[in-house]
């Protein structure tokens, strides 16, 4: 199989399975919602950050390092097993020294406990890192994800089986180290890679030189993604925690499939222009794909959050669904601003690419340190404000090297833009006269969801007949590069 066959199907079975877990992880969320307290719910999500950042500072660039190698080498191999393995270590020992008495102080005992349970996940996925670069160098992205899958269906079933046994928030904290613990078997065993540690000097420091640059990208590009939920749930509490945590679910399930979907297809296109003017029309064009593709859908889950919420998680999570509308508007210039790093990056500013990663996440750092006193509400909305404000900078930042028309992108938004909130409106009227009528959450989020996709489609081929038809055809062009094999 060639190289292009093989990357192309890898990358087909990862989106497969991506959606799988991620549509497992959705229903698992949605059924402890319901069992669990929001004060449970809101505690473990809460600890578990701690886990997910100490996760990303003990991952980062280790794939990278170990798929880019010219050769395999079991003995370098080995080395990074041992480095990574320490890494894990220390990373748990930080998380019982500094974060448990964060938790204990800022929350409860209760708090501490957990997130001492749940720390040894950092050291089993210190172990499964290797592994997983060495399936990925090999393609085996059908057999990693079909494993991701295979665990996370076996520790949802197991989750699900100990909620209903009565042990409530412990359910979830035994579920995920079982999940940890079968996904690194699972890898271990079809990797046909047996993990042994060595030492060496001059390995340890090219993994260090390779990954220590990528180690701030990441760590900044989490604080960004978590900034919202860290500041609720240290200011605010475990119940605030859970009902944001249940308004960006949705958000993060569509940014995956939509967004990062489109990046493995955007990037590589940036990278083949070679005229600054040349691609920054690819940028606009790219950009109106991806909004009339992904504003449509955040247009819709803000008119029927309240129902949405409701059905998926119950009526104690009512309060999420103001907050789901509001992140849904952020996603305007969340979206525009989606590839401006790619672009820089693809005319190897690097430099330049790191201030605009530096420069939307202090101001969400500031906007979300400043404004959660008064609340969830005031701070997303103030996020989403900062969003549309800082916008204009990233761009003009991007135009000093690459030549992007102001005028030509803005024509190239308004049609997805005018008629995805046109379609709001029509949604909102709709469900504003509906719902007190039906009295029945499921049959208005169905008929709700039914009239979406009929007006928004409806709207831009009466009104936007000629750029939706130049869009439908650049979509198809893009699918069959995405697509096509050999």
């Amino acid at each position: 199989m060639s190289l292009s066959r093989k990357a192309t199907s890898g990358s087909i079975w990862t989106s497969i399975t991506r959606a799988g877990v991620n549509a497992i992880d959705f229903l698992v969320f949605a059924y402890l919602a319901r069992v669990l307290s929001l004060e449970e719910f809101g505690l473990v999500g809460f600890c578990y950050l701690f886990v997910e950042f100490a996760n990303t500072i003990v991952d980062s660039g280790v794939n990278q390092n170990l798929v880019q190698r010219k050769n395999w080498e079991d003995r370098y191999a080995a080395s990074t097993m041992t480095f990574v393995s320490i890494l894990g270590l220390l990373a748990v020992l930080a998380i019982l020294v500094i974060a448990v008495p964060i938790a204990f102080y800022v929350y409860s005992e209760l708090a501490a406990i957990v997130l001492a349970s749940l720390a040894p996940i950092v050291l089993i996925t210190s172990f499964q890192v290797v592994i997983t670069g060495k399936l990925l160098r090999e393609f085996k992205n059908k057999e990693m994800g079909k494993a991701n899958l295979a665990s996370s269906i076996i520790s949802s079933g197991l989750i699900i089986y100990l909620a209903e046994s009565g042990l409530g928030l412990w359910a979830l904290v035994i579920g995920k180290l079982i999940n940890a613990l079968i996904q690194y078997l699972f890898l271990l065993f079809i990797s046909q890679f047996r993990p042994y540690f060595n030492f060496d000097k001059n390995d340890s420091k090219e993994l260090i030189d390779f990954c220590l640059p990528l180690l701030g990208m990441t760590v900044l590009s989490f604080i960004h993604r978590k900034v919202a939920v860290l500041f609720t749930g240290l200011v605010l509490g475990p119940v605030s925690f859970a009902l944001l945590a249940a308004a960006r679910r949705g958000e993060v399930v569509i940014n995956q499939i939509t967004l990062n979907s489109m990046n493995a297809m955007v990037v590589p296109s940036f990278s083949r222009v070679n005229d600054v003017g040349r691609l920054g029309q690819l940028y606009v064009r790219m950009v109106s794909i991806a909004a009339i593709l992904v504003f449509p859908i955040f247009m819709g889950i803000a008119a029927i959050a309240d129902p949405l919420v409701v059905l998926a998680f119950g009526s104690k999570f009512e309060p999420s669904a103001e907050y789901m509308m509001i992140s849904a508007f952020a996603m305007f210039p969340t979206l525009v601003a989606w590839f401006l790093p790619n672009l820089l990056i693809s005319i190897a500013k690097t430099k330049d690419a790191f201030y605009l990663t530096i420069l939307s996440i202090s101001s969400s750092l500031l906007v979300a340190g400043a404004t959660i006193w008064f609340g969830v509400k005031v701070m997303l909305i103030c996020i989403a404000v900062s969003r549309f404000i800082v916008f204009p900078i990233r761009l003009y930042i991007v135009k000093k090297h690459i030549t992007i028309g102001s005028i030509s992108l803005l024509k190239s938004l308004l049609p997805a833009s005018i008629s995805s909130l046109a379609m709001f409106i029509l949604l909102l009227e709709t469900k504003n006269h509906i719902k007190p009528i039906l009295n029945n959450e499921a049959l208005t989020l169905i008929i709700l969801i039914f009239e979406g996709v009929i007006i928004y489609p409806l709207i831009l081929f009466t009104f936007f007949n000629k750029n939706t038809n130049l869009q439908v055809s650049e979509i198809k062009k893009l699918v069959n590069k995405k697509t096509r094999i050999g």
